[in-house]
């Protein structure tokens, strides 16, 4: 016969507690990610110092112009498509990659995106946003726990591709309703 502990119900005290340390072990290792983030891409949106800032001739703005044929039939710009790839580091930092790209934040930040994106092109971001790879420590949790680099880099693809097919039918399946 196996005995078993008896079972309670967690205190108001013990929840709190637990809730509050997952808070900030999140709020460390995202804020460490968000930083290096934004500014790596600070950093390949001035340089080279001969460039003008966030301009078509900058490092992000070449890796942009390489990736724009992938991102083109999504609707998806060379500026969005620089925040995306700086997403992968992890998805909080595509807001702070648009700040950055734009050199605007808040309200200002959001009206020159909605006066450069119509609702198609924005959906279409938005919806390859939240299918694509989740993020850095997500894949590694991902690889420590399959153990098996292979299933890790299919995790990867197999979300890539889910994101770009779903982007892709929903933008052209809108153009091609006229919208």
């Amino acid at each position: 016969m196996l005995e078993l502990p008896p079972y309670r119900f967690p205190t108001a005290y013990q929840i709190a507690m637990r809730g509050w340390m997952e808070i900030q072990h999140f709020l460390r290792r995202a804020t460490k990610f968000i930083i290096a983030g934004v500014v790596l891409v600070w950093l390949l949106t001035n340089l080279p110092p001969s460039a003008a800032p966030a301009s078509p001739d900058t490092l992000a703005g070449m890796i942009g112009g390489f990736m724009q044929p992938v991102f083109a039939p999504l609707g998806i710009n060379e500026q969005l498509t620089i925040a995306l790839i700086f997403g992968f580091v992890a998805k909080e930092i595509v807001i702070g990659a648009l700040a950055v790209i734009y050199g605007l934040s808040g309200t200002a930040l959001s009206g020159a995106l909605g006066q450069q994106l119509d609702w198609v092109q924005a959906y279409s971001f938005m919806l390859f946003t939240l299918i694509y790879t989740p993020c850095l420590s997500a894949i590694a949790t991902l690889r420590s726990e399959s153990k098996n680099m292979r299933f890790t880099l299919f995790a990867i693809g197999w979300s890539l591709a889910l994101a770009w097919l779903a982007s892709l039918a929903f933008y052209q399946g809108a153009r091609a309703l006229g919208y």
